[in-house]
């Protein structure tokens, strides 16, 4: 079938309407798009930051819509349920990873922009092993971020195993930085969150967090070897030599998102007297998916959002490039 789609034909240029073929194979599930963020990410790589963009793109990687069709061999999904759709698409379902239940990182995965088309479409078609069943309580706008920012800042804090009521900190409050301090707070979980915004802190503080200016070197330095765990959300670059200080011996720092520029560390913070960690997490597997999900059903956990008509699109982009706004912006297609 012809996809009607807003696709980006070259690095840095605008989308426009964009039309490609593809079929329902035997084991897909064709999803009518109601809802599809933009974030700063489709951005970049509209923008091929990350050099691996495949132009033509169609970006958008998290998804919200409606079956419509379904392929022979599918049998967990049916006309007009409800489902969420993230960053990757395939995988080959053979390799170690995928039979660990790793799919993740198998090395023949399809991913949004770098192998396939993503939301910004009026219909997608994917593997019905990733299309997700949405709980009936989560709002479709406002539970559209959780199938990637969700997903990914979920795994990494469940990789942590975390002790209960541990004192965990969050740099960076957008998005990702938003459904962390949720999700911590939610497992019982001490939060304080770091932002350079004194803007941010009512929204932080009614999140359930302590807010902590971290452009105050002193009130930043005060909190040394507090934590048990500090997640990073920044995509830019800081000095993860002061963060590293603020754990305790054998904390854990978690990155989720990547600064362009690389990074650089004093080692010595790493085992003197520490036996700390560094990790970081890469979205998560179908199980992990499917967890986070219920989890958010079960203790209404929600992103901020700020819905948009589609044709709005290029309004969103603007804003994003303009502003940084704590609201994931969500573009909304009507059944």
């Amino acid at each position: 079938m012809k996809i009607k789609a807003c696709g980006v034909k070259e690095k840095g240029a605008r989308p426009e309407p964009f039309y490609y073929e593809k079929e329902v194979g035997r084991n897909d599930a064709l999803v009518k798009i109601t809802h599809c963020s933009i974030a700063r990410g489709d951005i970049q790589f509209m923008n091929d930051d990350w050099g691996d963009t495949n132009f033509p793109v169609v970006t958008g990687h998290e998804i919200v819509g409606v079956v419509e069709e379904i392929g022979a061999n599918v049998t967990d999904l049916q006309v007009g349920d409800r489902v969420g759709i993230g960053y990757q698409q395939e995988a080959c379902f053979e390799c170690e990873f995928c039979r660990a239940g790793n799919e993740q990182f198998c090395p023949h995965q399809k991913v949004i922009a770098v192998n396939c088309y993503g939301g910004l479409a009026e219909h997608i078609i994917t593997d019905n092993r990733f299309v997700f069943k949405l709980p009936a309580n989560l709002d479709s706008a406002k539970a559209t971020p959780l199938m990637s920012s969700g997903l990914t800042v979920y795994t990494a804090i469940t990789k942590a195993n975390l002790k209960h009521n541990a004192m965990v900190g969050v740099l960076g409050v957008g998005g990702l930085g938003l459904l962390a301090i949720q999700f911590l707070k939610k497992m019982g979980h001490t939060v304080s969150a770091f932002s350079h915004s004194p803007g941010k802190k009512e929204m932080i503080e009614q999140a359930g967090a302590t807010y902590v200016d971290s452009s105050n070197e002193h009130d930043v330095s005060q909190l040394h070897k507090q934590f048990d765990f500090i997640l990073s959300t920044l995509n830019v670059g800081f000095n993860i030599d002061t963060y590293l200080k603020l754990l305790k011996p054998q904390g854990k720092l978690g990155l989720v998102a990547s600064p362009l520029q690389k990074q650089s560390i004093s080692i010595g913070l790493l085992y003197d007297y520490a036996q700390r960690t560094i990790y970081g997490n890469y979205v998560g597997s179908r199980k992990d998916m499917m967890d986070m999900l219920a989890f958010s059903a079960k203790h209404n956990v929600e992103c901020l959002v700020e819905i948009m008509p589609f044709a709005d699109m290029d309004k969103a982009i603007e804003i994003l490039k303009s502003q940084n706004v704590p609201a994931r912006l969500i573009l909304e297609n009507p059944l």
